[in-house]
């Protein structure tokens, strides 16, 4: 039997006793052979404690099975094909479909006596007559495979792994982690929606309930003695609509994996609402460590009101600071307090939005590093939030018992990598890589179906002291979601996990396939004109961004008050060994002298900075596309 761990070991943890059947003909049933590439085995195997516990049953009949489960009192029931692999095969039929039918028949017999599993998960194809059969045995849920659309074992795994993560929390419903799980894959398939329309094949899901993703609405009401909350706490409890988080906003830089195609509206949307179900879970039960009254009550608050500075602790364990405003009889009472910090929590959590990045600058390209995701493609990708949320991101990042961001491809928040990441996360992630463009194809918006309903909340609401900071390309960002001073005097709300100097980050390397697939007709650049140069690049940033460009105003970049000399930049940078070289480019005082822009007199500071982030947005795609333009000689004029 294996047995695996929950995430902090402080926090109770409910046990997910597990039944796999390695399904299939024959003795020799290799039940170890395939649980690196089996998702929903691999995941349960990568619990350190008791969040799950695992018997293996090899080749039962159903009445086997049905004594097993009742002897194992087991909840979840998984059974999958012999043969499992991280390719776009299609997911089998289940060899043996008489088990389930023998299976099915037995728990439905009178004289059984037995109960059914709460989730029979099934990694094979099902005709749909043996699926309504199991649920008329009792079997709550059913995840499988339909015989019409049976997707990819690659699918498979991803979904897996989400699936099982998402349960590891020990707040998640069943068809809250099937959501979840879904929203992850159409993040890394690339899949568009539309209406009346599957984007990509992913299992069925056979229960009264619908799956669908928590909103903040299922926060639980608190026991209080003597209160009746039928028709709201903001019925009986006085002045609760003064209740307000004080939640400062941030920006949060991640690293996910993918290549530049995963920055894109419709694929950021899954992640982005992947990402806020996920802290709708953490925070919907969360634990108050503590609390102290703030030394000043913030001017934001109706008069009369007090605020507390709290340390909250998430489901899975992480911690975050936040200060709460209201009426001191309120705040006074400790169960009022918690239910106060939940709602606005969970509402404040999905506030979280991912931002494109604007037109004048190109999309990110794929990256690897050896430190970051063990060596997968990953891409930058920006979201606005609040700082608790990016507290409470780092610490649940560094958490190698963690493992719902790593499912969910995220390779690091700030400078903080995601320590649960494994090497068969860095397989099936690299395998996902190929089933996506390298590039987007498109940045305009794409109108999404409605998501789940998310009205305000019945109580307290989430008050924003400060606007979203800009966009990097400002100048303006606060990596790693760090706040500018007025954001710590409003909110004070960095903890103890967040404080100090953010961590270097490694060197990333940029993958050959990252590239943009390009045919210019310039000749050479020692004998190319200036003009035809420009000419090349222009067009190639009009195909690398999907928008024309005049010739009459390219590049629209300026530099010390003149018109950016994009032709004299990129020949000295190339002639120098590329953007690659890092500080073998002196830019300020090697660069910068050769342009035209350059003045005696100038009194820029900060130029050797410019120049380098006009590269980044206009040059560096363009000379990884024209690998023989380095350490080309400066052609005259």
């Amino acid at each position: 039997m294996l047995t695996g761990a929950g995430m902090i070991a402080s926090l109770p943890k409910p046990t997910w006793r597990c039944i796999r059947v390695a399904n299939g003909h024959g003795s020799n049933v290799d039940m170890n052979g395939i649980a690196e590439t089996c998702g929903v085995v691999a995941e349960m195997a990568q619990s350190p404690e008791a969040a799950y516990q695992l018997v293996d049953v090899k080749q039962p009949t159903g009445q086997e099975l049905a004594a097993e489960i009742q002897a194992q009192q087991a909840a979840f029931v998984y059974v999958h094909n012999q043969s499992s692999s991280l390719t776009s095969d299609q997911v089998p039929n289940l060899q043996d479909l008489g088990l389930l039918e023998a299976f099915a028949s037995f728990v439905k017999s009178k004289d059984a006596g037995l109960s059914a599993p709460q989730i029979l998960y099934v990694d094979a194809t099902l005709p749909e007559a043996t699926v309504e059969e199991l649920a008329k045995a009792g079997i709550q849920y059913i995840v499988y495979w339909s015989e019409e659309q049976p997707g990819s074992q690659l699918i498979a795994a991803h979904f897996g792994h989400a699936f099982c993560a998402a349960l590891r929390n020990p707040v998640t419903t069943i068809p809250e982690a099937f959501a979840v799980a879904s929203h992850a894959c159409h993040t890394h398939l690339g899949s568009k929606p539309g209406q009346g329309q599957i984007p990509a094949a992913l299992p069925c899901f056979r229960s009264a309930q619908t799956p669908a993703l928590p909103s903040n609405n299922s926060v639980p009401l608190p026991q209080l003695e003597g209160m009746d909350l039928s028709q709201g706490i903001g019925a009986v409890v006085p002045d609760w609509d003064n209740v307000r988080l004080l939640a400062p906003h941030a920006e949060l830089r991640l690293l996910a994996c993918g290549q530049a195609s995963l920055i894109a509206p419709h694929r950021l949307s899954f992640l982005g609402e992947a990402l806020r179900a996920m802290l709708v879970l953490e925070v919907r039960q969360l634990t108050v460590m503590s609390q102290t009254p703030t030394h000043r009550v913030p001017a934001h608050l109706p008069a009369g009101c007090t605020a507390l500075r709290c340390e909250v602790q998430s489901a899975s364990g992480g911690c975050a600071q936040v200060v709460l405003g209201g009426p001191q009889e309120v705040l006074k009472t400790p169960a009022l307090v918690e239910h106060a910090l939940r709602q606005t929590l969970a509402a404040d959590a999905l506030s979280l939005q991912f931002k494109l990045p604007p037109p004048s600058l190109p999309v990110p390209i794929a990256q690897s590093s050896d430190d970051i995701a063990r060596g997968t493609p990953v891409v930058d990708a920006l979201a606005v939030t609040s700082v608790w949320v990016v507290q409470l991101l780092r610490m649940l990042c560094s958490d190698s018992k963690f493992r719902m961001l790593a499912a969910l491809g995220i390779a690091s928040v700030g400078c903080t990598t995601t320590a649960s990441f494994t090497q068969s996360d860095a397989d099936r992630f690299t395998a996902l890589t190929h089933l996506t463009p390298a590039v987007p194809e498109s940045l305009d918006p794409i109108l999404l179906p409605p998501s789940r309903p998310t009205p305000a909340p019945l109580g307290p609401i989430a008050y924003n002291t400060l606007p979203a900071q800009q966009h990097p390309s400002s100048g303006s960002l606060q990596m790693d979601g760090q706040r500018s001073s007025s954001q710590a005097a409003a909110g004070n709300t960095t903890s103890s996990a967040s404080r100090g100097r953010p961590a270097k980050e490694p060197k990333l390397s940029v993958p050959e396939s990252a590239s943009v697939s390009w045919s210019s007709e310039r000749p050479e650049l020692s004998v190319c004109t200036p003009h035809q140069l420009l000419e090349d690049m222009r067009s190639f940033l009009e195909v690398r961004r999907g928008r024309q460009l005049q010739s009459s105003t390219f590049p629209e970049a300026i530099l010390n008050g003149t018109q950016l000399d994009l032709n004299a930049l990129y020949r000295a940078v190339c002639s120098r060994g590329g953007y690659g070289m890092g500080s073998g480019v002196n830019w300020a005082g090697q660069v910068f002298p050769r342009m035209a822009n350059f003045t005696n007199t100038h009194k820029m500071t900060g130029v050797g900075n410019a120049l380098k982030r006009h590269y980044q947005a206009l040059c560096l795609d363009y000379e990884l596309a024209h690998p023989e333009d380095l350490d080309q000689q400066e052609a005259s004029g």
